[in-house]
C-alpha cells in the first residue's frame, strides 16, 4: 500500500514530534540565509572594519590582514546559525493551540520506492484496520492559528512546517487548506499571515492557494545596512470557498 497523509487536530502526545518536525523545518532554512548574507553590504563593510582593527591596533602586517576574510565569513556562519536555532526552540516551545493541525503520514513499514503520497485524508483515514496495521504513523507537519491582534474576527497563520525529508509543497496545502475551511466555517473575515525574502517556497504554496499580497515592508536588523524584506499576505476565507474548485488541492471525502 502506498503511504498517505492524515490531516486532523494536534493531540498531546503530538507535542514532541511537532517539537522537532518545526526545528527541522527552521534548521534547514539557515544556509540559504547564510549564504544570503555574504552576498550583502554590510559582508564588505564587516570586512573592511576587521581588516583596520588588525591592521591599527595588533600591528598586524596589511597582506597578513587578508585573513579578516574567513573571520568575517566564521562570524556570518555562527551569527546565522545561531539566529535560527533560538527561533526554531522559540517556535517549537510555542507550542500550538485548540486551533492547531498536524500532518500524520502513513507509511508501510518495509518501504523502498520512491516517496509518493498516494492521498490526503482528513482526521480520520479511510482504510481497512488490517492494512493500518501494517503501516508506521509519524508527524511530518503542522499548522497553528491565532485569532489576529489586530483585525477583528479575523485569523492568523504560524507555525507552519513540514519535515525536509517530506514534499513540502503537498503538505503544506492542504495544511492551509485545513485552517481556511476551518475559517470558513467560523466566518472570519479574512486569514493573514507574513513570509520573509528566505521563505520563497512557503510564500508561492500560499499565493497558489489564492492569497494576495497586502503589504511588502522591510524589517530591520542591524540599522539601515541590513535589512529584511516581508511580505504579509492574505485572503478572504469566503471568497476561497467559492473558488476551491478551481484550486484544484481538495482533501479527500
Amino acid at each position: 500500500m502506498k503511504p498517505f497523509v492524515v490531516i486532523r487536530k494536534l493531540e498531546g502526545a503530538d507535542n514532541l514530534q511537532c517539537q522537532t518536525v518545526v526545528k527541522d523545518f527552521v534548521m534547514a532554512g539557515a544556509w540559504d540565509a547564510f549564504v544570503s548574507c555574504l552576498f550583502r553590504e554590510i559582508t564588505l563593510q564587516l570586512v573592511v572594519i576587521v581588516w583596520a582593527i588588525m591592521f591599527i591596533f595588533f600591528g598586524i602586517p596589511l597582506l597578513m590582514c587578508c585573513m579578516a576574510i574567513p573571520i568575517v565569513v566564521g562570524l556570518i556562519l555562527f551569527t546565522t546559525y545561531g539566529s535560527y536555532f533560538n527561533k526554531a526552540n522559540e517556535l517549537a516551545i510555542r507550542g500550538g493551540n485548540k486551533l492547531c493541525w498536524v500532518a500524520e503520514m502513513y507509511e508501510p513499514l518495509v518501504f523502498d520506492g520512491p516517496l509518493e503520497i498516494d492521498r490526503f485524508y482528513e482526521d480520520v483515514p479511510k482504510v481497512d484496520k488490517a492494512q493500518l496495521s501494517k503501516m508506521r504513523r509519524k508527524i511530518v507537519g503542522t499548522i497553528s492559528c491565532r485569532s489576529h491582534l489586530i483585525l477583528e474576527n479575523s485569523g492568523w497563520i504560524y507555525r507552519l512546517a513540514v519535515s525536509p525529508r517530506y514534499p513540502f509543497a503537498e503538505i503544506a496545502e492542504q495544511l492551509i487548506i485545513r485552517v481556511l475551511s476551518n475559517a470558513f466555517d467560523n466566518q472570519l473575515f479574512t486569514v493573514e499571515t507574513v513570509t520573509s525574502e528566505c521563505d520563497e517556497c512557503i510564500r508561492e504554496v500560499y499565493l497558489k492557494l489564492g492569497f494576495t499580497l497586502r503589504l511588502a515592508y522591510h524589517k530591520q536588523i542591524v540599522g539601515n545596512t541590513l535589512k529584511v524584506m516581508k511580505s504579509l499576505i492574505g485572503i478572504d476565507p469566503f471568497e476561497w470557498n467559492q473558488n476551491r474548485e478551481q484550486i484544484k488541492v481538495e482533501l479527500e471525502n
